[in-house]
C-alpha cells in the first residue's frame, strides 16, 4: 500500500518587515510641495489600512507635483512591491536613492522588494547596506534575515533575528520569523517558547498559532498540536490549511473518520489543491470507502495530472477493487514521470499477475528485483508467482528469501510452508505455518 502523501511540508509563515518613509520637513501652506506631503501621508495611512491601490494614487499624485520626491518615490516602490510588481517597485526605489542616496528606509525596502524578486544575494546587500546607514534598525535585520534563511544560510538568519531583537524586544514579527528558522534547524523547544512570548504579546496572531502547532508537532507533541489547529479552525473555520494539518495529524493517530472530515472541510474551502485531495483520498482507502477514494484521487489527479503518488495510489486502489485492467495504465505512467519509483513497478507486476499475464508479471518483478535487490516484496510476488505456476521450488525459495529480507512476513510463512506441502515436505511445511501462526493468529493451517 502506498504512504500517505506527506510531500506537502507544514510551511512556517515568515514575516518581512517594511518601513515607510514620512516627510518631515516642514512646507509652506498651500504650496505644490505641501500639497505633495499631504498626498504622501494619506497614502501612508492608506497603506497601513491595506488600501494599496488607493495609497499608489495618491503617491502617484504626490509625485505629479513634486517630481523630486524621494519620499514618496520610496513609498510607491514599496506599494508597488506590495502589489507584486517587483521591476516597477525597484525602479522607484532606485529612484528614490539617487535622489536621496544612503537612505536607510528605502535600501531596506529595495532589500524586500529584491527578496520578492527571489534575489537573495542582492537582497542580503542592500539590507546591509540599510544597516550600514542606521546601525538601530530592527526591520533591516529581519528582512536580512528572511534573505539569509531563503538563501539557506539559516544560522545567520538566525543571528541576524536576534539582532533584530535585541534593538527592539517586542518585535513580533522578528520573533516569529526566529521560531521558524528554529524549526527549521530541529530546535522544537526553544523555537515553542519563543511563540509562547509571541502569542502573549499577539494572542490574536493565527500565522503565529499556525506556527506554533507545527513546532508542537515537530516536537512529537502531536495532541498539543491537534488541540491548537481545533483552536485556530475554531477561530477562523475558513482556514483550509489548519483543516489541512488537522487532517493529517488524526490520520496518523488512526482517527479514520475526524481525518477525513477535516480533510472534506478542507478541500471544500480550497477545491484546488491537489495534496489535500490526495490525502483525503488516501483515508477514504484506508478507511475502505474506496469508491470515495477513486473519485477523490481522480479530482487531485485533475488538478495534478502528472503526479506519481497519486497515480500510484489510485492504481493501489483499483488493485484493491481487482480491476487491474484501470491500474496496469496508471502504474505505467507513474513509472514513466519518475523512472525510480520501484513501489509503482511493483504495483505494475500485481496489476499484470491479477490480470494472468504471468509472463509480464515475471518480468516486472525481475526488473524489481535487479533494481532493489533488498526489496522482500518483489521477492514474496515472485513466490506467488511461481507458486501460480505450479513452479513450487522456486516459489519456496523466493518466499524463504523474502523472509530473510524481511522476518515479519507472517503471509511469506503461510505461503512458504504451502509450497513445501506441494513438495511433499509435511515437517517444514508445519513449522512454517506455525510460525506464521504465532505472527497472525488469523492465518490458521490448513488441514
Amino acid at each position: 500500500m502506498g504512504k500517505f502523501p506527506n510531500r506537502t511540508v507544514f510551511l512556517l509563515t515568515l514575516v518581512l518587515g517594511f518601513t515607510l518613509n514620512v516627510s518631515t520637513h516642514a512646507q509652506a501652506p498651500g504650496s505644490n510641495s505641501a500639497q505633495a506631503v499631504s498626498l504622501n501621508n494619506r497614502g501612508l495611512q492608506l497603506f497601513k489600512q491595506g488600501k494599496v491601490d488607493e495609497a499608489i494614487e495618491q503617491y502617484r499624485q504626490a509625485l505629479v507635483l513634486r517630481p523630486d520626491f524621494a519620499e514618496a518615490l520610496s513609498n510607491l516602490g514599496l506599494a508597488l512591491d506590495a502589489k507584486g510588481n517587483d521591476a516597477e517597485a525597484l525602479a522607484d526605489l532606485d529612484k528614490a536613492l539617487t535622489l536621496k542616496p544612503k537612505d536607510a528606509t528605502t535600501e531596506s525596502n529595495r532589500g524586500l522588494a529584491l527578496y520578492h524578486e527571489g534575489k537573495y544575494a542582492e537582497s542580503i546587500a542592500a539590507y546591509q547596506l540599510a544597516i550600514s546607514f542606521h546601525a538601530n534598525f530592527p526591520q533591516a535585520y529581519n528582512g536580512m534575515g528572511a534573505a539569509l534563511a531563503a538563501a539557506g544560510k539559516t544560522d545567520e538568519a538566525i543571528a541576524a533575528y536576534r539582532a533584530a531583537l535585541k534593538l527592539q524586544p517586542r518585535y513580533v514579527d522578528a520573533m516569529n520569523n526566529l521560531a521558524s528558522a528554529l524549526d527549521t534547524e530541529k530546535k522544537y523547544d526553544e523555537a515553542i517558547q519563543i511563540y509562547q512570548q509571541a502569542m502573549k504579546i499577539e494572542p490574536q496572531a493565527n500565522d503565529i498559532r499556525m506556527n506554533f502547532a507545527t513546532a508542537l508537532q515537530g516536537a512529537g507533541r502531536t495532541d498539543e498540536a491537534i488541540a491548537e489547529y481545533h483552536e485556530i479552525v475554531a477561530a477562523r473555520p475558513n482556514h483550509a490549511h489548519a483543516f489541512f494539518q488537522l487532517g493529517h495529524l488524526l490520520y496518523t493517530q488512526g482517527k479514520l473518520q475526524e481525518a477525513i472530515a477535516a480533510l472534506e472541510k478542507s478541500l471544500a474551502l480550497q477545491p484546488d489543491q491537489a495534496e489535500t485531495a490526495f490525502n483525503l483520498a488516501r483515508a477514504y482507502q484506508d478507511a475502505g470507502n474506496l469508491s470515495a477514494a477513486v473519485e477523490t484521487y481522480q479530482k487531485g489527479l485533475a488538478i495534478k495530472p502528472d503526479d506519481p503518488h497519486g497515480l500510484y495510489n489510485l492504481g493501489n486502489t483499483y488493485l484493491t477493487l481487482k480491476e487491474p485492467a484501470k491500474a496496469a495504465p496508471l502504474f505505467r505512467k507513474a513509472l514513466e514521470l519518475q523512472p525510480d519509483f520501484t513501489i509503482a513497478l511493483l504495483g505494475l507486476g500485481i496489476a499484470q499477475m491479477q490480470a494472468g499475464d504471468l509472463a509480464a508479471a515475471e518480468m516486472s518483478f525481475v526488473k524489481l528485483k535487479e533494481a532493489q535487490p533488498d526489496n522482500a516484496d518483489a521477492r514474496f510476488n515472485l513466490g506467488n508467482l511461481y507458486f501460480n505456476k505450479g513452479q513450487y521450488g522456486p516459489a519456496a525459495d523466493n518466499y524463504r528469501e523474502a523472509i530473510r529480507l524481511n522476518s515479519s512476513l507472517a503471509h511469506a510463512h503461510y505461503n512458504l510452508g504451502m509450497a513445501l506441502l506441494r513438495l511433499n515436505d509435511q515437517k517444514a511445511a508445519d513449522k512454517e505455518f506455525q510460525e506464521a501462526k504465532r505472527m497472525d493468529p488469523a492465518l490458521t493451517p490448513p488441514k
